[in-house]
């Protein structure tokens, strides 16, 4: 593949005449594109609340792209959004097509900077031409137009030109190219003209029904006397460099944006789309069939686009190729028919992305029906609102002559009326359930709260009001003028986003400059009444106001911002203290209740109808189904008292891993999964460490002399199994109460040494393994201790960590224990026998050395505990099971949050297959909700299968027909067969079924984030995510939460393991050769390319094999002590070769059914 446009070893076409590369007529330059949309975008990122991608997964990383994008409804700050989610979302750089006649000034300058084509268009240089124009017969000759008063071929109109018709009061007007000009007054068109609104225009003739048809075809020319309609005309556009400049930019394996509707508008549908876009995509595979052009739809969707503070989400759909086809239809002269059904294709590709209403009033209704048919009040993701419009459109559509829509569509729209004249927002209503006194005390607690805000945003706002003011009148000054000169537009709302970003841009540093001087010469004349000292010189005064101007600029937009919304919260609440309104609003809820239910009976009648996926993806969960299976509190419904826009929702979680395609986010994270603001949460700090606090959970259960947890003259009982039971049952149950002790002082940070891991049940584990530890870790420090056969380098013994004296005393009284109880279990491996290690001479110098171009680095301060030695030291585990919770932090034991899986997986009764490692983990849930109530995925290891519907309910029926019979850490690499779903146990409870998929990824990488135990958990995950994710993409091996392509390696936060003192904790789960390479030298391979689509040791990633069975992961290999700058390395080595890179520092322990070797 050519190299990637933009890129400085990017080359342009080259021929026989001429072999040197050819100049880019509009080149891209790096650095000036980033440094441009860093600075633009963050403007635009204080312009918006909020712009949430939505499946940047699917756009392709390397190859030429063509983005199409839609509606275009904000001008030019359409192209910095894209650009900039393409260039931080998917690491693409694209050159967007740009009108002509913006190419000046600030616009033109910002075009150059990243690399945009200009584009002259007809509609640009249309201009109002002399007479007036009708159709003199259109029943038989519909082409042919005739003027009065008009100059055709005499300085007005050219051939290939065109010939634009006036715009309605809601349509578009019409537009023709000429195919001839026959004299002064008379031409003729390319096609007939069509529309109501056109015919209507050109004839004058009523009899002319909504499609464009005559009804009266008897009389064949214009209404009597009709004098014709006004018109402009437009010179042919000459675009030759235009498509050459786009060819040569995707041949070259660059991006390209477009938006095919030719011009921003503020329609709530769809334009018609210009031709250029197919001609674009099919003249670069005419000249190169092979050069695996892609087409990436991408719906620009907004919520009141042209407002400050709103919000927006861009959604990537799935791309497309063009038939080779039609590439042959365009290249033997059918461009037509080719152009044609290209153009279908990116329509339908626009539609699964955008939202299109027939007009404004049809799409505020929809939007109403979408918030009464979420009645549980929950607030919604964005990309979830996007989806359900878009459904609820298409619906619309089908189904609006139904006699069940009309009524309903107008009792929607009579409650809409209702709000409007309350001027009350839909989720306000809810206010009419408050008690008196809590009407009273809340709006005494907002008032206090919004003076408080109004006193901090008033400096504010009375230095900065001649900004607000100039951008209101401009902004609403050329929307007027757009719209003047616009044929499609309806009140020019998409300008006025970009003028008053624009005259921010150009007016606010005018104002601090002004600021500034007179501060300056205040200074200067009398040292500010006295109050500067004498050594500041008065320019000094200059440079430090523009910060300061800046700051007050800043705090002063937050503080508005949030005490705005106060504001707006505040009318409700008097309405319901009014004795006037209170009967209203209160018979307003009650209304709302009906036609909730209403609307939610029509929804999940009709829906199974349209769509035959409709109960299996459900976007919002059916209440009345759900009240059935689990009880919900009422308070759990209740959503937050703020006002919202028109969507009502803001926050965002992810869909789930079940989710189909079209419904997936991008690969943006919720904001529980988010730690960019973690400063803003407060100090992250653990608690000092004490003698009274700082123990291990080992040795408060009785792992050392004089810990408190039961006495050395316990251990006389533990001569047999009940006595061992009973011992392990009393430490659990202390613990428990100890935790519950700790959440109850509600205090601040952690221990600073780390819980031990989780106990284990039974005496098996005990007698088996205990034994052996000491011997283990002995052999792995001892000098004497000869390399194992299968390492394949040794480190020398100075190089392993010197056990300490607390770790030593702790394995000699489990090597006292396990001698009592008579164990006599075989010697556990070394590090270098479970795990091949990394050798220089095998996988090269690079293994020895850390990451070079890492710049992530932990926090100051952020401490590792490097002296134990950490092989052997972690409990056995035989399957380990991740709940989906949405979240990245929970309560200190996961078992402990009320309602969910977690605790009703706790409580049932044990596998009998060995022990269960219990996690919750941020995978989301399928209703994207944090609430417990709800079914969610799991994801069962190391069988690699994922559980859909669980519910706390169906715990039991998990635990002995799905996880008993799964495979463990200790069973033959076997296909295992699991059944592919599961009869609900009580279907009248609500319980749901159980089903089974196959997990897509080939590996996952676990890494805790668990803040409640531990801070250093919550600062390490993310980062570490980042640099996997850094590392990852290139080689098209990185799945998000929402990416269900086969292969690859997902990528999850967990709760707590055990040990954070050795944070970051690192578990990573592989398949049996999972990328092909296990065996190899780094750029070999063994028939399996790496990006583990293909078959692998019978495994097909992504295919349901629930009644053959599938082996499931092949190792387990626990990790510590991670660093960013460890990451390439672990990927390169350890996630898609197996090995290990830093055994004697950072391996934990874990196992590899395919050798039957286990750490423990």
């Amino acid at each position: 593949m050519s190299a990637k446009a933009g890129t400085k070893n990017a080359a342009a076409p080259q021929s026989a005449t001429n072999p040197t590369p050819q100049k880019e007529l509009y080149p891209m330059v790096n650095w000036k594109y980033d440094m441009f949309l860093y600075s633009v975008g963050n403007i635009v990122d204080m312009f918006f609340r909020e712009v949430v991608p939505r499946g940047a997964w699917r756009v392709p990383q390397t190859g030429p792209v063509l983005f199409v994008a839609a509606p275009h409804a904000n001008q030019f700050v359409d192209a910095i959004i894209l650009q900039r989610t393409l260039r931080y979302e998917a690491n693409r750089r694209a050159s967007l097509l740009i009108a002509q006649k913006s190419v000046h000034g600030f616009i033109g300058w910002g075009s150059r900077q990243v690399g945009s084509v200009p584009v002259g268009r007809a509609q640009d240089a249309a201009k109002p031409a002399t007479g007036t124009v009708y159709l003199p017969d259109p029943i038989n000759d519909p082409t042919l137009v005739r003027g009065i008063g008009t100059k055709f071929g005499e300085g007005e109109g050219e051939i290939q030109g065109m010939l634009f018709l006036p715009p309605g009061k809601k349509t578009t007007g019409a537009s023709v190219d000429i195919a001839q000009i026959l004299g002064p007054e008379e031409i003729r068109v390319k096609r007939p003209f069509k529309g109501k609104l056109a015919l209507e225009q050109l004839t004058g003739r009523d009899d002319i029904d909504k499609d464009g048809n005559f009804t009266n075809k008897a009389h064949k020319g214009p209404a009597p006397g009709y004098q014709g309609t006004k018109y402009k005309l437009a010179p042919h556009i000459d675009q030759t460099k235009v498509y050459e400049a786009v060819f040569s930019r995707l041949r070259n394996g660059g991006c390209v944006g477009i938006f095919p509707e030719g011009g921003s508008h503020d329609r709530t549908e769809l334009l018609p789309l210009k031709a250029g876009v197919a001609i674009m995509a099919l003249g670069t595979l005419a000249e190169d069939p092979d050069c695996g052009l892609k087409i990436v739809p991408v719906g620009m969707n907004y919520f009141h686009a042209h407002k400050f503070r709103s919000r927006a989400v861009v959604e990537f759909g799935a791309p497309f190729e063009i038939p080779r086809h039609l590439v042959e239809l365009y290249c033997n002269n059918q461009r037509r028919e080719a152009i044609g059904q290209v153009l279908d294709m990116v329509y339908q590709g626009l539609n699964s992305v955008t939202v299109s209403a027939p007009d404004y009033d049809s799409l505020m209704m929809i939007q109403a029906a979408r918030r009464l048919y979420n009645p549980t009040g929950k607030k919604l993701p964005l990309p979830v609102v996007i989806e359900l419009n878009r459904r609820l459109c298409m619906g619309y559509e089908r189904y609006k002559n139904d006699e069940r829509i009309t009524s309903l569509s107008k009792a929607v729209k009579e409650y809409n009326s209702q709000l409007r004249y309350l001027n009350l927002k839909d989720h306000q209503v809810q206010y009419a359930k408050m008690s008196t006194i809590k009407v009273v005390f809340l709006s005494i607690y907002r008032s206090i709260k919004l003076l408080f805000l109004f006193i901090c945003t008033l400096p504010g706002l009375l230095l900065f009001s001649p900004v607000f003011v100039a951008t209101k009148i401009i902004s609403r000054q050329k929307a007027k003028t757009a719209l003047a000169g616009s044929t499609v537009k309806i009140r020019g709302r998409d300008v006025m986003a970009t003028w008053k970003i624009l005259v921010a841009l150009g007016f606010a540093p005018t104002l601090y400059n002004i600021y500034s001087i007179i501060l300056s010469l205040k200074v200067w004349q009398d040292r500010l009444w006295g109050h500067v000292p004498d050594w500041v010189p008065f320019w000094l005064v200059y440079f430090m106001v523009w910060p300061l101007m800046v700051g007050i600029t800043f705090a002063s937009l937050r503080f508005g911002e949030v005490g705005m919304d106060i504001f707006k919260s505040l009318r409700p609440l008097m309405l319901c203290l009014s004795p006037s309104s209170n009967y209203n609003i209160h018979k307003l809820r009650l209304r709302r209740a009906e036609l909730s239910a209403q609307v939610t009976d029509v929804i999940n009648t009709l829906g199974p109808e349209m769509f035959d996926d409709f109960d299996k993806v459900r976007l919002v969960p059916d209440l009345f189904k759900t009240e059935g299976g689990a009880s919900t509190s009422p308070t759990s419904r209740r959503r937050r008292d703020s006002d919202q826009s028109s969507t009502g929702f803001d926050a965002e979680t992810p869909p789930a891993l079940s989710r189909r395609s079209t419904t997936q986010s991008s690969r943006a994270l919720p904001r529980n999964d988010s730690f960019s603001n973690i400063g803003t949460v407060g100090i992250f700090s653990t608690r000092p460490p004490s003698r009274a606090r700082s123990r291990s959970r080992s040795s408060s259960s009785g792992g050392g002399f004089g810990s408190g947890g039961f006495s050395i003259s316990g251990f006389t009982t533990l001569d047999s199994a009940g006595g061992f039971d009973e011992a392990s049952r009393k430490i659990r149950e202390a613990m428990k109460v100890r935790r519950r002790k700790t959440d109850q002082e509600k205090t601040e940070g952690e221990e600073e040494e780390e819980d031990s891991e989780e106990e284990v049940n039974g005496p098996n584990i005990y007698r088996n393994r205990l034994s052996g530890y000491y011997i283990t870790l002995y052999t792995m420090t001892s000098p004497s201790h000869p390399p194992s056969s299968s390492s394949t380098t040794a480190a020398p013994p100075s190089s392993l960590p010197r056990m300490p004296a607390k770790q030593r005393m702790a394995l000699s009284l489990k090597s006292f224990v396990s001698s009592v109880l008579g164990g006599g279990a075989p010697q556990p491996p070394s590090a270098t026998e479970l795990f091949v290690k990394v050798d220089p001479k095998v996988d090269g110098e690079e293994c020895l050395h850390d990451c070079d171009g890492c710049t992530a680095r932990y926090p100051r301060g952020f401490k590792i505990e490097t002296e134990d030695v950490l092989y052997g030291q972690i409990k056995a585990w035989s399957t380990h099971l991740l709940v989906g919770t949405g979240k990245t932090d929970w309560v200190r034991d996961v078992a402990d949050e009320k309602g969910s899986v977690m605790q009703a997986v706790e409580k049932a009764s044990a596998p009998t297959n060995g022990k269960l490692m219990l996690s919750a983990s941020n995978m989301p849930t399928p209703h994207d909700t944090d609430d417990y109530s709800e079914p969610t995925t799991l994801l069962l290891l190391p069988a690699f299968k994922l559980i859909h519907n669980a519910h706390p309910l169906n715990a039991p029926q998990l635990i002995t027909e799905i996880i008993n019979q799964a495979p463990t850490s200790t069973s033959p690499l076997s296909p295992t067969p699991l059944p592919a779903s599961l009869p609900s146990p009580d279907p009248d409870a609500g319980v749901p079924a159980l089903s089974l998929t196959d997990c897509p990824h080939n590996a996952v990488i676990l890494m805790c984030s668990h803040r409640t135990r531990d801070a250093r958990c919550a600062q390490s995950a993310p980062i570490l995510r980042k640099e996997f994710e850094r590392q990852l993409r290139p080689l098209g091996l990185y799945r998000d939460l929402h990416d269900e392509r086969p292969g690859g390696v997902g990528i999850y936060y967990i709760s707590h393991v055990g040990g954070h003192k050795y944070s970051a904790n690192v578990m990573i789960y592989r398949r049996p050769n999972a990328f092909g390479l296990d065996g190899t030298t780094p750029g070999e391979t063994n028939g399996t390319t790496t990006n583990g689509a293909q078959k692998t040791n019978g495994h097909t990633n992504g295919s349901s094999e629930e009644q053959a069975g599938t082996v499931g992961a092949s190792q387990g290999i626990w990790l510590a002590r991670v660093k960013p700058e460890d990451c390439e390395n672990l990927i390169r080595y350890t996630v898609l070769r197996g090995k290990v890179v830093k055994p004697e520092s950072q391996l934990r322990g874990g196992f590899d059914r395919e050798r039957g070797l286990m750490s423990w």
